[in-house]
């Protein structure tokens, strides 16, 4: 029993053809792959801006380490747990974006200075807030407790 020559050649270019799609699946698995940024990035990004202005405020006024000091420690653990719950390494540094706090000057003033810390807890709440009603389930608990605590924040600071 013999193959018809026009058999065999027909093969061979669905064979041909098959090999030449087979390359093309190849050459776009070697394509560079990158993540999108975790959903939780600009809370952090805002959580360690706010730290460090509360850091700020304690050494323009150190009479406030009372009242100021515990807020602190509360928004270095949240850093914490944030930078946990994302992945990355918790002493930093972060990689930055636009979700943080300006960079002015500390007023100058106390009071004013209290007033833009009240300001930044409730901002920082709502973040909080709208990340807890958006994020998956198993996150929820950690961002429901950081907006509860930013909500106790702007309690003491009022």
């Amino acid at each position: 029993m013999s193959i018809p020559r026009r058999t065999v050649l027909a093969g061979g270019a669905a064979l041909m053809t098959a090999l030449a799609a087979g390359c093309d699946i190849t050459a776009r698995q070697t394509t560079e792959w990158h993540p999108a940024p975790d959903a939780l990035l600009p809370l952090l990004q805002g959580t360690v801006a706010l730290r460090d202005r509360y850091g700020e405020a304690l050494s323009a006024f150190p009479g406030l380490q009372d009242r100021l000091g515990l807020l602190k420690d509360d928004h270095d653990q949240h850093v914490i747990a944030l930078a946990r719950e994302i992945g990355l390494n918790e002493s930093g540094p972060f990689p930055q974006g636009s979700a943080a706090p300006s960079a002015s000057a500390l007023p100058a003033e106390q009071g004013a200075a209290l007033t833009e810390l009240v300001n930044l807890e409730k901002r920082g709440r709502e973040d909080a807030e709208n990340a807890c009603l958006s994020a998956p389930s198993y996150r929820a608990a950690l961002l429901g407790s950081i907006a509860a605590c930013r909500a106790g924040h702007i309690e003491v600071l009022t």
